[in-house]
């Protein structure tokens, strides 16, 4: 009898079945929705540019000394509270500028800082910069050999601060989600995302409007030039995937290059469904 009241409201069943597969899928897509539609460098191809980078002593892996990361990084270390930390994930680490600037001005010696990036070279400038001379017991650095963000081998809720500066702008919108998921998995309860990438200018001065723009035609014809970074809004990927953005900052350049970065300081969605 139960079959064939099932059969005989199958016209009914089937209509709410399709509404409840379409809410799903609707559901997720706001999980991953896309904000970008320009094409981004491959994870070979980045590999290859940063590598160079690297052995010409480029700036690019080094953004903290730049003139527009300066000012940033400064805004970071501000935001980011290390002296009350214990373990630092910096995911796209360079050339480990950043961390040295952290590890050599924090008076917490407890502090532990991990460096990852899917540039051998990078890799090893970070040990030569960092690892040499703060120690194994203060920091280490890991090749992520295939650059999948998912492949990043880290427990469960066992990151204070997660950190990466000047590496989503390169990331293609799947890698940059894959970033976010990484990091909502390894932070503690009350671990901070910290984040800063380069922003359109064009508001902001002639200097910062004029190099916006070739910066723009520049990641057009010629990416590589540029690092394959692009300038872009972070805050609607982590609006996407229910980040609590707790505090956000846009600084300028000192000097060239004269870009705009923006910084986010944000605690992981966990935090916010606890709460």
């Amino acid at each position: 009898h139960f079959q064939f009241q099932l059969i005989d409201n199958g016209n009914i069943m089937i209509p709410i079945l399709i509404w409840f597969a379409c809410t799903l899928m609707a559901m997720k897509s706001k999980d991953t929705v896309s904000f970008d539609k320009r094409s981004t460098l491959s994870r070979p191809d980045a590999r290859e540019v940063y590598d160079a980078f690297a052995k010409t002593g480029h700036a690019g892996g080094k953004d903290a000394d730049s003139g527009y990361g300066g000012p940033a990084v400064k805004e970071l270390l501000r935001m980011a509270d290390f002296p009350n930390a214990k373990y630092v994930l910096d995911y796209g680490c360079g050339q480990g500028k950043l961390a040295e600037l952290a590890l050599s001005s924090n008076e917490n010696d407890t502090l532990f800082w991990k460096g990852i990036d899917q540039s051998p070279n990078m890799v090893e400038k970070f040990r030569e910069r960092c690892v040499n001379q703060f120690g194994s017991e203060r920091c280490g650095v890991e090749l992520l050999k295939d650059g999948k963000p998912s492949n990043v081998e880290v427990k469960q809720c066992s990151v204070d601060r997660f950190v990466s500066t000047y590496c989503l702008d390169l990331l293609s919108e799947e890698d940059m989600y894959g970033v976010l998921d990484l990091a909502e998995q390894c932070l503690t309860n009350d671990g901070k995302l910290l984040l800063s990438g380069i922003t359109w200018g064009y508001k902001s001065s002639i200097q910062t409007f004029a190099m916006t723009l070739v910066w723009e035609i520049l990641y057009i014809i010629q990416r590589r030039k540029v690092g394959g970074c692009r300038p872009q809004a972070l805050k609607p990927y982590l609006e996407a995937r229910g980040w609590t953005i707790e505090e956000s900052a846009k600084t300028l350049p000192s000097s060239l290059s004269w870009m705009v970065s923006e910084v986010i300081l944000a605690s992981p969605p966990r935090k916010t469904q606890e709460n």
